[in-house]
């Protein structure tokens, strides 16, 4: 148990084992201390920083590509509507030849469409 004579009115040691200089070497001590764990503190923000600039860097770079998607898709969504409507065109006529009753145009129809179908298929084909 601490001798209470041995302490200050602020609680902490009056003299006893640390000498003259105790506090001074105490407090220099607690000086080097402090100043460590400032730079330490220092380095992590310094880290912490370069972490939170790269990440904002990806989080830019994914949201240009999210864009980049998105006008892809919507380009994409134009082109199937175009060829929806393209294809609904087409039946709608050939509906209108077929209750004509023409026969001979239907042959005519089916045969060309038959032949760009081919024609496309060798097009293609050739390319790749």
């Amino acid at each position: 148990m601490m001798n209470r004579g041995m302490r200050g009115s602020n609680g902490g040691l009056t003299g006893s084992k640390f000498g003259k200089g105790g506090r001074a070497k105490a407090s220099a001590t607690q000086e080097e201390t402090d100043q460590f764990l400032e730079e330490q503190n220092n380095a992590h923000l310094k880290e912490l920083g370069s972490m939170v600039k790269d990440l904002k860097g990806v989080v830019v770079d994914i949201g240009d590509t999210v864009d980049e998607q998105s006008k892809f898709l919507e380009t994409l969504q134009n082109s199937m509507r175009g060829a929806t409507r393209a294809v609904k065109g087409t039946i709608g006529r050939i509906d209108d030849v077929m209750k004509s009753g023409g026969s001979k145009h239907l042959c005519i129809l089916i045969a060309f469409s038959l032949f760009v179908l081919v024609g496309l298929y060798y097009l293609i084909k050739s390319k790749s």
